[in-house]
């Protein structure tokens, strides 16, 4: 049996439209998709492990970062697209897709709904019928500027994803960072990617003596991108982790982060900056698991000096 509006049923795919609707509309349709593809369809596992939201964005760079992480993190994805028309449409589409080494088939549910800014602007009550219930919700924020919607979205979801590198304005970036990280769990892609500095910056001070050092010379600098705030937060980072002040400098080329040197020690460039679309993936690992030293770094923004 086929829904009104829907396309033609097949083995592997089931999908339903629908103009000037209501979210409660959309999940009746979801469910009843659902439905027809347990009858229907080929025998397959359980794919929902979280409902994903995905505010609007570029999306090129929103497939791209699905493809990276959908094979670890099957969800419910729910896609908002931003539209001038004082009208709710959507589109549920739910499908089997072979995944992993041994191609297990797995149902996966798409849901894209078109609604003008006001409308997302209650983001609460919007989604609310369409989330599955019992499971994490993960609300992606692509681009930048995301204004009352990506409050809305942080105030709904359980952790929210964003990219402080993605915004050319890194003052707004970090203020909304800021007053986002301090009141809902999140995911900084930029703080993930200076990961790799943390980590060797840390190892460069496990001794005592090299301890020792941060008392004798209690200063730090950073040469690279000061527009970006992956480099930024690497030298709030430093700054509350070693109680000192430090100074950011531009570099000469492009390279987020060219060198580092901590109370008179230079530490090794290794291999530099993550700037994977995998980095997704990796957030979405860690809904139950909190980055360690992000909101400190936040806090120590004002020990930031940075010299142009």
């Amino acid at each position: 049996m086929s829904l009104p509006g829907a396309a033609p049923a097949a083995r592997d795919a089931f999908a339903w439209t629908a103009q000037g609707t209501s979210t409660d509309q959309v999940a009746d349709a979801l469910r009843r998709l659902l439905i027809e593809a347990e009858r229907t369809g080929p025998r397959h596992a359980a794919s929902r492990t979280m409902n994903l939201v995905i505010a609007p964005g570029d999306a090129a760079t929103i497939h791209a970062g699905l493809l990276a992480g959908r094979d670890v993190h099957p969800a419910r994805v729910v896609h908002l697209v931003e539209h001038n028309v004082d009208r709710l449409d959507a589109r549920v589409h739910v499908r089997l897709e072979s995944t992993g080494a041994q191609q297990l088939p797995l149902l996966v549910e798409d849901v894209t709904i078109h609604a003008n800014r006001d409308r997302y602007d209650h983001a609460r009550s919007l989604l609310s019928p369409i989330l599955a219930r019992g499971i994490p919700t993960v609300a992606w924020l692509p681009g930048y500027d995301h204004g009352e919607l990506g409050e809305a979205l942080a105030a709904t979801a359980h952790l929210t994803v964003f990219d402080s590198d993605a915004d050319p304005n890194p003052g707004r970036a970090l203020e909304f960072a800021y007053d986002t990280a301090l009141e809902h769990p999140c995911r900084d892609l930029a703080w993930m990617r200076t990961a790799r500095w943390r980590a060797r910056i840390s190892a460069a001070f496990q001794s005592e003596q090299r301890l020792g050092t941060l008392a004798l010379v209690p200063s730090a600098e950073i040469v690279g991108a000061v527009n970006s705030p992956a480099t930024i937060l690497l030298a709030a980072w430093i700054a509350a982790k070693a109680d000192i002040n430090v100074t950011l400098r531009t570099g000469a080329d492009a390279a987020s982060v060219e060198a580092v040197t901590v109370a008179g020690v230079a530490i090794s460039p290794g291999a530099g900056l993550s700037c994977s679309l995998g980095l997704l993936g990796e957030a979405l690992d860690t809904v139950y698991s909190p980055p360690q030293g992000y909101e400190d770094a936040l806090r120590a923004l004002d020990r930031v000096a940075i010299v142009a």
